[in-house]
């Protein structure tokens, strides 16, 4: 009988489409080789298997795209260690997999509240983002936490907002319109901060940064 790691790795040969994975090479993902599998069909296979993390380690070894996203779905959030956590994100590169290890492992875990705290302090530009995307996955759930968590994080919020890597100032947007949606015990403190981000850019070339957030918030 096949091993699960020949059996996952069979699935996505046999579901390979290579017009697929073409338009994906072409769009700027950035894999050792794709295969053109969707996200949804290694989910439900993932599914099918339940949370593995025996297998998920062994798929984070192949290198390529569909084994990759396969690991985060496979992971185990229960028993997952720190330093495994830490080789994923050290492994990103590009926001496919950010999003997939967010929504699948990183937002499930725990302790993600406190992790999510180091990542958004990172320099490092895909674990800055897996910081704010997961503070939008527990706002999603009604499940970031207090206003004290809230104050922790705004002081990156404040620094964040401006800076000049879209994609991370979309996650930051993300994840703070998020919070003032689904927690309207929180929505006045972001309020106030955007307000405040906003007065101190007046003139500069944030101006329109600033004052698009401070819209969004409004209506949230």
């Amino acid at each position: 009988m096949a091993t699960p790691l020949a059996q996952a790795l069979l699935f996505i040969r046999h579901h390979q489409d290579g017009e697929i994975a073409e338009k994906m090479r072409n769009g700027g993902l950035q894999y050792n080789m794709i295969y053109g599998v969707s996200s949804l069909l290694l989910l439900n296979y993932a599914k099918s298997v339940g949370r593995n993390q025996e297998l998920a380690d062994l798929l984070w070894q192949e290198n390529f795209r569909e084994a990759k996203l396969m690991a985060f779905m496979l992971a185990d959030y229960t028993s997952i260690s720190d330093e495994t956590i830490s080789q994923y994100i050290a492994g990103f590169t590009n926001n496919e997999m950010v999003e997939i290890a967010v929504i699948n492992l990183f937002s499930q875990l725990p302790n993600a509240l406190q992790l999510l705290k180091k990542w958004i302090k990172s320099e490092y530009r895909y674990e800055k983002m897996a910081g704010y995307l997961t503070i939008e996955r527990l706002a999603m759930r009604k499940q970031f936490g207090d206003e004290n968590d809230l104050v922790d994080i705004l002081h990156c919020y404040e620094n964040d907002l401006l800076s000049t890597d879209y994609f991370v100032y979309q996650s930051v947007q993300k994840a703070f319109q998020e919070l003032a949606f689904r927690r309207q015990d929180l929505k006045s403190l972001i309020i106030e901060k955007t307000k405040y981000i906003c007065e101190q850019n007046k003139g500069t070339d944030f101006e329109l940064q600033t004052s698009e957030m401070f819209r969004i918030l409004e209506y949230c």
